[in-house]
C-alpha cells in the first residue's frame, strides 16, 4: 500500500483534477490512500468567512467567489447538479452560517475551515468514480482522533491506528488532510497539516512509500519563486529533512518526517507537472554533500521581554513565559537569552500576540519588531554570508547553520 498526497495547487482547477486522475491511473499496481488538500486558496477564503461570521458581518455576497471557484471545477467534471455530494457539503456549511456565533473562536474556526478539504475530496472522489476509477471517500473526522487542542491538535495514535485498520478499502481510498476529531468536535492539525495527515496514514498502515506531489521538481535549496538559481536536491536523509522542515522549508510540513522515520518509510517528493520524473527521495540514506540551503520566514515578530524591576531574566521567568506561549498557542522560531532580556522570534496572529501582552504586561516590559524576516542558511560557506549585507536585529550561528532576524523599527 502507498500513500499519495496532493496539495491545493494540484487541484486548483478542472485541468488539475484531470491530471490527478491520470497520475492515479498510472499507479494502481498497489492499493492507494489519497490525501487531498482544499482547492487553491479555499482555506484562506474560509478563514475570512468565519471571521465575518464571528463579527456579524457575513453577507450572501461573501460566499460568491468561493462558490464560483468550486462550481467552475464541478461543471467540466459534470458534477454541477444538486444531487452531488459536494453541494450537500456546501449547503451544510451555509446552514452553519445561519446560526448565531457561539463557542470559542478556535473551536468554530476548525469546524468552518474543515469544509475546504471535504469539498475538494468529494469532487475528486465522485468524478473518479464516474470515470471508472472505483474509490472510497472516507471522512477523516471518523478515523483521525486527536486531543481538544484546536488549530494545533495532537494525534491520539493508538485510537487512530485502530480506526484506520478497521476501514475496508477499495483499491483507492480518498480522504482529507489537515482535519480530525475530538469527540463530536472537528479539530485541525495546523495550517499546511495535510502532509502530516499523509504521514499518519503511512505510519499506522505500514505503507511502503509516501509520495507528496508538488509543483516543484522535489526539494530545492531555496524557494524558486524567490531565488531563480535554486538547486534541485535528489536525496536527503530523514535527519536533514527534519532540520530543513524545522527551519521552515515550505515543501515539507515539520511534523511529517518523524512518523515515517520511525518505521523507515521512504518519502518521495515529486512533481505533478512532470510526474514521469523521480523527484527527491528522503530516507535513512543522505547525500555526502549538500548545497547551501536558504530559508526565509516572513511576517514574523521579534519580542524582547525584560522584567519591570530590572532583575535578571532567569529560569523561573523563562518557564513562566513559555507556559503562556504554550497555553495561547504561539510558535517560537528562535530565542536568545541575555542577563536582562529574553528575545523570541515568533509566528502568531495579532490576537494571540495581544493576549500574550495582556498576561505578561504587569510583570514584564515588552518591545517588539514587526514584521521581521527570519533568514536561515544551512550548510553555509563564508562566501554566502557576504551576500547578505543587510541590517541584522539578532544573529545565531554554529558550524552548520546561521540564522538572522532582519526587519523593521522597534515598538513598545
Amino acid at each position: 500500500m502507498k500513500v499519495f498526497k496532493f496539495g491545493g495547487a494540484s487541484v486548483k482547477d478542472a485541468e488539475a483534477f484531470f491530471n490527478v486522475y491520470r497520475i492515479l491511473q498510472d499507479h494502481l499496481e498497489s492499493p492507494l490512500w489519497v490525501v487531498v488538500s482544499a482547492i487553491g486558496k479555499t482555506t484562506n477564503h474560509l478563514e475570512e468567512l468565519h471571521s465575518q461570521w464571528r463579527n456579524g458581518a457575513l453577507t450572501d455576497s461573501s460566499w460568491t467567489a468561493l462558490f464560483d471557484l468550486h462550481l467552475k471545477i464541478a461543471q467540466p467534471l459534470g458534477l454541477e447538479g444538486q444531487h452531488h455530494q459536494w453541494l450537500t457539503i456546501w449547503n451544510e456549511l451555509k446552514q452553519k452560517a445561519q446560526q448565531e456565533p457561539h463557542g470559542h473562536f478556535d473551536e468554530t474556526y476548525d469546524d468552518w475551515v474543515s469544509y475546504g478539504e471535504l469539498l475538494s475530496t468529494s469532487l475528486l472522489s465522485e468524478w473518479c468514480n464516474t470515470q471508472g476509477l472505483k474509490n472510497q471517500w472516507t471522512d477523516a473526522r471518523q478515523w483521525l482522533s486527536t486531543d481538544n487542542r484546536h488549530r494545533d491538535a495532537r494525534v491520539l495514535w493508538k485510537e487512530t491506528q485502530q480506526k484506520l485498520k478497521s476501514i475496508s478499502t477499495l483499491p483507492v481510498t480518498i480522504t482529507q488532510g489537515f482535519i480530525g476529531h475530538c469527540g463530536t468536535h472537528t479539530t485541525t492539525l495546523g495550517r499546511e497539516g495535510s502532509d502530516y495527515t499523509a504521514a499518519i496514514i503511512a505510519h499506522c498502515l505500514d505503507a511502503e512509500e509516501l509520495v507528496i506531489w508538488k509543483d516543484v521538481p522535489g526539494m530545492l535549496n531555496a524557494d524558486p519563486k524567490k531565488f531563480a538559481d535554486a538547486i534541485f536536491i535528489p536525496q536527503l536523509s530523514y535527519r536533514e529533512a527534519l532540520e530543513l522542515a524545522y527551519y521552515g522549508a515550505s515543501v515539507i510540513h515539520p511534523k511529517t518526517i518523524q512518523p515515517l522515520q520511525t518505521k523507515n518509510i521512504p518519502l518521495n517528493i515529486r512533481s505533478f507537472i512532470q510526474p514521469q520524473n523521480s523527484g527527491t527521495l528522503i530516507s535513512q540514506l543522505g547525500a555526502a554533500h549538500y548545497p547551501t540551503c536558504t530559508i526565509l520566514k516572513e511576517n514574523q515578530t521579534l519580542l524582547s521581554i525584560s522584567t519591570r524591576d530590572g532583575s535578571f531574566v532567569v529560569e523561573d521567568n523563562i518557564m513562566e513565559i513559555f507556559h503562556h506561549l504554550i497555553h495561547i498557542g504561539i510558535k517560537v522560531q528562535l530565542m536568545e537569552n541575555s542577563a536582562l532580556s529574553f528575545s523570541l522570534c515568533v509566528q502568531a496572529e495579532k490576537e494571540k500576540l495581544d493576549e500574550l501582552y495582556q498576561v505578561l504586561q504587569t510583570k514584564y516590559h515588552i518591545k517588539y519588531n514587526h514584521p521581521v524576516t527570519l533568514v536561515t542558511l544551512r550548510h553555509y560557506e563564508e562566501a554566502d554570508l557576504i551576500k547578505w549585507n543587510q541590517p541584522v536585529l539578532l544573529e545565531q550561528k554554529n558550524r552548520s547553520t546561521v540564522r538572522w532576524v532582519m526587519g523593521s523599527n522597534v515598538h513598545q
